[in-house]
């Protein structure tokens, strides 16, 4: 998603509880700059934490592989194949 349109869309993620009211401040405050990627990969990041979290719980993933995936968002990545390998906990 262009981050034009991710500006127009941050009341309703707050409104959803896809976002908090700070994240989305600090997303306005990073519009048009190299801050913004890093923000939104910071809130992408704490996403995959939570499944990530639940994998090492169940053991379906190790806690060096959660670490390793949440690092790739953290760098930017956001791939589906990355995605779908936190989701599935693999």
């Amino acid at each position: 998603m262009q981050p034009e349109r991710i500006i127009e869309r941050l009341d309703g993620m707050v409104a959803a509880g896809r976002i908090t009211t700070q994240e989305a401040s600090r997303l306005r405050a990073a519009a048009g700059t190299a801050e913004f990627d890093a923000v939104l990969a910071g809130i992408r990041a704490r996403h995959a934490r939570a499944h990530t979290d639940a994998a090492v719980a169940a053991g379906t993933m190790s806690p060096d592989d959660a670490e390793s995936s949440l690092a790739r968002v953290r760098a930017g990545e956001h791939s589906g194949e990355l995605r779908r390998h936190i989701r599935k906990g693999e």
